[in-house]
């Protein structure tokens, strides 16, 4: 049985902790074994109707590397829930991701908060976070980062 962590399956639900607990103790929602980090295990096939961006094989294949700690699936999936309008989850695996120095999803974060979610989202538009995250990737070679770093410098002229 394919599992998924509690704190990846609160970000893609968006559903509370306490909720899914309650649904692991009504058995509704299937609970692994822990795995190596000790984290609490949720079975996948239970956790993924309810995610609201529809996920392929791939992309579900992708999910279980990133929740595994592979930065580049964590961008992956940042960057297409990002896409999805899933601004939560999207931020959860790009900060993941970040946090492990992976330069494709600071441009993500970059882009993210410059660009807000609107409206009271899950996303505030914020310079200088904007800034900070592509001035970072750019620090690590990212081109795209470099880019948009050099237009705003641009258009501050």
């Amino acid at each position: 049985m394919d599992t998924l962590s509690l704190d990846a399956s609160i970000a893609i639900t968006g559903i509370s902790r306490s909720t899914l607990w309650r649904r692991v103790t009504d058995g509704s929602i299937g609970r692994g074994d822990k795995d190596g980090r000790s984290r609490a295990m949720l079975a996948l096939g239970d956790v993924l109707p309810l995610v609201e961006v529809k996920l392929s094989a791939e992309d579900r294949a992708m999910l279980l590397r990133a929740d595994a700690g592979d930065a580049e699936a964590q961008a992956d999936m940042g960057a297409l829930f990002y896409v999805a309008g899933a601004h939560k989850a999207a931020l959860y695996w790009l900060q993941e991701a970040a946090a492990q120095d992976n330069a494709d999803a600071m441009q993500w974060l970059g882009t993210a908060y410059a660009a807000g979610s609107g409206g009271g989202g899950v996303i505030p538009q914020d310079d200088n976070l904007a800034i900070m995250w592509l001035a970072r990737a750019a620090a690590l070679g990212h081109r795209i980062a470099a880019y948009q770093l050099e237009q705003l410098r641009a258009g501050c002229r």
